[in-house]
Order: structure tokens, then sequence, then C-alpha cells
């Protein structure tokens, strides 16, 4: 069997700067703020309000991100946590009744970080280019009209039920043809442009603690949802370090600690440090898929750090005794059935509606943010007095007798409390090599596989010298621990899907709703500056 020849999409390649996006044309508003004078975070809040429009079944003002910037003169990474967070009168039993309201509806939103998470991002960072201009190219797009790509077309037409019974069909309805939008029709927002225009003169107060902030909550207590003007108010943003993981070869790692993944991403890479590449492909599928279940036990374990101590966890990957143990526990000729072999708990939620950003500017500053509503379309709850479309992430904390919306179990460390973040499988990443220059900026987007799939695209550009295409376009395999099973996606070779079997893992051809999207910039030893979407999830990239 050979290999399967890498798409027709194109890799971007430039010598002074790059973004990557998920919507068009939302790269190219990134760079056009890093041209005029704006640095890598101005350009990540930029993009990342773009694509909060243009796809608004994955993200948007409503929701909540991850972000890791990494500042090339200090050398030096801060992370941004504007995640989500229970309601002060949120209760674990909240959804004893009936759990699909923590799916659908005002009940199943959490209070929403992005607009602060910007703004603290911007006043921390940012500041190259004014407020009002990052936020006025996609004001224009609400005001003008987005065209309907394809992947938000099959979404939509995926969620038509959620959409009919919604306001949601304020956007995505075709009067002109009586059925949804489909891929190419043109859609506006004018509602959440005109909330777009507020937040530009008022700052991220017009939110929390400005003009708006009543409205919101007026409308989502009315629906029948608990947050409060209050709960607006004491929002607030986690600015941290970002811990910092050495790999062999100089490199270093740079993300942030639980509600986030990226700490998993971390002990993945450790866990393979020095273990690939071996002397086939069949072998290193092996220790791949060992890894990614030692990992996940650990994942078990995890949730917001505020709540539940995850200093353990992060003294085991800065261990080199302990990852060199965890190491030899594996096996080239066995794998175990018995989730508790690989340390496990119970297991965890995910996040489906997500995507990532990458920004590497002409000074050598990186920002890695990835940010989400959670499912498809959120909650399907769109508020009347100001368009935003808001997230379900009550869905990602874990209620007691019940499994959430991916049949994922409770587990104690992520129970809903009052001002917590649910777990989330976000690992946006820096890493940086032995002089502190950029290598990489990466993250992904897609549920519980994202650390294993950003795992897998940074093992083959760091250790196998692939280009960027080449590694994300790489068929992957993937194992969540539960179910316990290798998932493959098409293209694997035969040997080495006959080898994981007989090391007695069961397998599954993947289908293609299931699969991850890694976005990512790798420069180069030469110094070019690569950027790549994944053709698995339409993406958009630019540079210069």
């Amino acid at each position: 069997m050979t290999p399967l020849p890498l798409s027709a999409i194109p890799m971007g390649q430039y010598n002074n700067a790059a973004v990557v996006s998920n919507g068009e044309p939302c790269a190219k508003i990134g760079t056009d703020i890093l041209k005029n004078g704006g640095n890598s975070v101005d350009a990540a809040i930029g993009t990342l309000l773009c694509d909060s429009v243009v796809c608004p079944d994955l993200t948007g003002i409503g929701g909540g991100f991850l972000m890791t910037i990494y500042n090339r003169t200090t050398n030096t990474s801060l992370f941004i946590n504007a995640r989500e967070t229970a309601p002060a009168t949120a209760k674990y039993t909240m959804y004893d009744k009936d759990p699909s309201k923590s799916l659908t509806g005002a009940l199943a939103v959490a209070v929403p970080g992005m607009i602060r998470g910007i703004w603290v991002s911007y006043n921390l960072y940012g500041g190259g280019v004014s407020w009002a201009s990052l936020i006025k190219p996609t004001i224009q797009l609400c005001e003008e009209g987005i065209v309907v790509s394809k992947r938000l077309g099959a979404n939509i037409n995926a969620a038509r039920d959620l959409i009919l019974k919604t306001r949601l069909k304020n956007y995505f309805f075709n009067n002109k043809t009586g059925d949804l939008m489909k891929p190419g029709d043109i859609y506006t927002m004018p509602i959440l442009g005109q909330t777009l225009r507020v937040i530009a003169n008022e700052g991220a107060n017009a939110i929390y603690a400005g003009s708006l902030t009543q409205k919101l909550a007026n409308d989502i207590q009315s629906a029948g949802g608990i947050i409060t003007k209050k709960d607006f108010t004491d929002y607030s943003v986690l600015v941290e370090e970002s811990f910092e993981i050495s790999l062999k070869n100089g490199y270093k790692l740079y993300s942030g600690l639980p509600s986030g993944s990226g700490i998993i991403l971390a002990y993945i890479l450790r866990t393979l440090d020095g273990q690939l590449p071996t002397s086939n492909a069949e072998l290193d599928a092996v220790r791949l898929v060992e890894a990614f279940k030692f990992a996940y036990g650990e994942r078990t374990h995890l949730g917001d750090h505020m709540f539940v101590d995850t200093s353990e966890i992060l003294k085991k990957v800065t261990s080199d005794m302990y990852m060199n143990s965890v190491q030899n526990n594996m096996s080239d000729e066995y794998t175990s059935t018995d989730p508790k072999f690989y340390g496990a708990d119970f297991s965890f939620t995910e996040d489906h509606g997500t995507e990532n950003i990458a920004v590497l500017d002409s000074f050598g500053n990186a920002v890695a943010v990835t940010s989400t509503i959670n499912t498809a379309f959120g909650s399907g709850f769109l508020s009347e007095s100001t368009g935003i479309i808001f997230n379900n992430e009550m869905n990602d904390f874990s209620t007691p007798g019940s499994n959430n919306f991916y049949g994922f179990p409770p587990t104690l460390s992520n129970l809903i409390q009052p001002f917590k973040r649910p777990m989330s499988s976000m690992c946006p990443t820096v890493i940086t090599n032995s002089k502190g220059d950029v290598v990489l900026v990466i993250g992904g987007a897609g549920g519980s596989k994202i650390p294993l799939a950003t795992a897998y695209v940074s093992a083959l550009v760091l250790w196998y010298n692939k280009t960027l295409k080449e590694a994300i376009e790489e068929p992957r395999l993937y194992h969540q621990l539960i179910p316990m099973r290798v998932d493959y996606e098409y293209g694997v070779l035969k040997p080495v899907v006959e080898k994981l079997k007989d090391v007695g893992h069961k397998v599954r051809r993947m289908m293609k709703k299931d699969k991850s999207a890694v976005t990512g910039i790798f420069k180069t030893p030469e110094g070019i500056i690569t950027a790549m979407s994944d053709f698995r999830q339409q993406g958009n990239i630019s540079g210069y």
C-alpha cells in the first residue's frame, strides 16, 4: 500500500509573519492588523472577532477562549483563561430533573468570557492599533453580509431542528428560498453589529458593567436562565504564567494549566520524547497509542485548578524520573484494556464546536488561541436585544448519574460549582528552540481528541522533519482511553492497523465527523514561516 497523496490546499510560506484562522477572510484581517502596526495579540483579537461571526457554529462572543502568548523580547509566556464560568446560583443538582436543559436553552448558558478576555489581552500586550480598529472589520461583515461556507452550511443543515425552533432562524433561514441557508448564501447579523459598535466605544464594560449588561441578564432570565447582572460584573479573566516544559534538543513547550488540556499535550510529548521515531511505522504507532492512553488516564483527574488541586500532574510532567517510569511501563508487545492500569478514574467532557487561531508576528511574538461555544451553535439561545449566540458550557460540567452530550460519565473533579470553569480539551501551545525563537504555534479543534491530534502533528514536525503540511495531513491514530479502542483515519496503512490489533487493540476506522482539526505555524530551520490549516475543517491562512 502507498500513502495517500497530499491535498491540493497550499501551505503558506512567508518571510515576516503569518496568521491562521478558520473563517474567510479572517486571517487576512489579522495580517492587515500586523501590517498597520499591531502585534500578534492585536492580530489574534481581530482574527478571533472575525471568526466569531464567520464561524458562528464554532465560536462567538457568547463563548470563551484559552490563549497562550509568547513574548520574544522577554522569552516569557502568559496564559489567558477566558473560559466561561458557572453562575453564582448554579448547583451540581440543577439538571437532575431534566439533563437536556444543560444542552439547549438559556439554563445551559455559562457566563461568557470572550469579550473581557480579549480586552484584558489587549491591555496587557496589545495596543499597537486602536481597540475600535480591531472590531471594525467584523462590524462590516455583520452589516454587509457573510457567505455561508461549506462547513457552516453542513452544520446548519445538521442543526435544522434547533435552528427552526429558536431565534437562530433569524440568521440562518433564507426567506427567499423558504429554507435554511446553504453554502454560498449570504447572512447578516445587524443587531450583533450594533452590539459590537457599543463594545468598540465602551470596551469590555459594555458587556460586563455597562449599557448592555442588564439587557443581557434580562434576556437570559426571561428565557429561563439564572445568570444575573452581578454574574457578568463578577466575571474575571485568569491571567497566569504559562507552565514551561523542557523537551530534548532544546525545545520548550508553553501552555496553560487546567481547565485546559495543555498539560495533557505536554504529558504525551514528554512520554514520547526519545521514544520516537523508531525503525518502523508499526512500532511508532504502538508507542504513540500507549502514550495517548497514559496521558488520558491522568486527564480523568483534572478540573479547574482554582477548585481542584492539579499540582500533582505538573510535578509528574516536569519529573524526568516519573516520565521514565511511564516509558518503562509501556510495552511494545502488549496493551492493557483496563483503564485503571493507566491511572484512570472516570471519563471527561469535550468541546465540539471549537476553533483555533495561530499568529506569529515579525517581532517573533506568538499567540495560539482556541475558542468555543461548546456544541454547534452552543445552547441555541440568541439574545434578542444584542444578537449574541450563547454557549452551552454548563453541559461540559459533570452531572451526577448523567452522561453528558458525548456519552461521557461524570467525574467528581468536574462537578458544577459557582464560578467554576468546566474542563476543556483545548490546548493552545507555543514551542520554542534553545535560542528562545518560536518554532511552532499550534492548537486544535474538535472535541476530546484535540490533545491527541495536536501531539501527533507536533511530533511529526519536531522529530520526523515533516513539513507542516505533511504533518497536518498525515492520517491519524487516536485513543482516548474510553472507549477502549484505537480510532484511525482512512489512509493509515494496513500493516500499522494489523500491528495494533496484534498487541491487543480493538480498532475502528473513523467517520469524517469524528475528526479533530489542527492549525499551526512552523518556522523552519532556514527561517521560513510556514502556515497551514487543516482540510478536516476548512481554514484560512495569510501572511507576508
